[in-house]
């Protein structure tokens, strides 16, 4: 087998391992919920690895390849269905992009990250943090754009509501990037100087499928997903306890329960008038000057006074001491509505 094609073969081989790698791992973390962490991903570090070790533009396809394959792993709709599943364009274009930067600074990177260093650690662990920011911040207007009303109040609520997720993503990108990353960098490096090979350096007529791959996924992005834009009740973040409100209602014979994103000022009185709006059932209460403060009468025809039954609100299990109306919610925490006999 002469030299191009033993090349060829591995480069065959590291495209084949990665999407392997990528897509398994994708699954094995989040498919099958065995993460050490919220966000915790593999894709970021093997979109590096791809655009470091393949001798080709083609490197961007691995990503790709390993989001789609893990999606239909783990069963996520694709391009199909409400607005939720329409974000993969963005997310495969985040990784696209990311790619696409990996590439243009390969050859700087090669030289940087050849040799084990503090330099090279503290490189690489800036590669991950840098990389995972960009991606979030690509995503989240992508979350924005989709989901939520195109306003600068609407955007600003999805990327504070996501900072969460990108703290835990952060950490992802640190350590993948240094347990993973840099080790096989070094070794790839080291076998090429027993094999006395050049690290391949790509010509710029080379890169142009790279970046019209790129551009395209962009344009789709904003041009082939969002079909309307939503009103706030169909904003994503309702749809985690960790950035909207979670809220439980309960009688003796029924319960309601829902996630509403707190906004500046929302009270468990407040929050409780929004899921009644939204789920169709009654709130009726009284509002008592000398206590200034509002009581609840009745929720969903429970009336107050019946069998000593009255409505008490708990929040994350605490029974507070002053009025629903006073008492300001954020997001995260746990509000229950309980029809019970008030406490001794």
């Amino acid at each position: 087998m002469n030299m191009k094609n033993k090349v060829n073969l591995q480069q065959m081989i590291t495209i084949i391992g990665l999407i392997l790698f990528g897509t398994i791992g994708r699954y094995v973390l989040f498919g099958m919920g065995v993460q050490p962490f919220p966000n915790f991903e593999v894709i970021m570090v093997v979109t590096f690895l791809a655009v470091m070790l393949i001798r080709s533009p083609l490197a961007l396809i691995v990503p790709l390849i390993s989001m789609i394959g893990s999606d239909l792993l783990i069963g996520n709709p694709i391009f199909v269905g409400d607005q939720m599943n329409r974000i993969v364009l963005f997310t495969y274009s985040g990784f696209a992009l990311i790619g696409l930067i990996n590439l243009l600074n390969r050859n700087r990177l090669w030289n940087s990250l050849g040799q084990f260093r503090l330099k090279s650690v503290g490189l690489i662990a800036g590669l991950g943090i840098g990389f995972v920011l960009l991606y979030d911040i690509w995503t989240n207007m992508g979350w924005w754009y989709l989901l939520y009303p195109h306003d600068v109040s609407s955007l600003l609520m999805v990327y504070s509501a996501g900072l969460p997720f990108m703290a835990y993503h952060l950490i992802s990108g640190v350590v993948t990037f240094c347990a993973i990353g840099l080790p096989v960098i070094l070794y790839a490096s080291k076998k090429k100087e027993d094999m006395h090979v050049q690290p391949f350096k790509l010509k710029t007529i080379h890169k142009l499928p790279a970046v019209l791959l790129v551009l395209g996924l962009i344009t789709l992005s904003f041009t082939g997903t969002a079909l309307k834009v939503p009103n706030k009740s169909e904003v994503w973040i309702e749809k985690s306890d960790l950035t909207s409100v979670r809220i439980v209602i309960t009688a003796d014979d029924w319960k309601i329960t829902d996630n509403l994103v707190a906004y500046h000022g929302d009270s468990a009185f407040s929050l409780l008038e929004r899921c009644s709006e939204k789920n169709g059932f009654s709130v009726d209460s009284t509002y008592y000057a000398q206590f200034d403060s509002t009581l609840i009468n009745s929720i969903n025809n429970a009336v107050g006074g019946t069998n000593g039954k009255y409505w008490q609100y708990y929040v994350n299990g605490e029974l507070p001491s002053i009025g629903a109306d006073k008492y300001i919610l954020s997001n995260g925490d746990v509000l229950t509505w309980s029809f019970e006999v008030p406490p001794s």
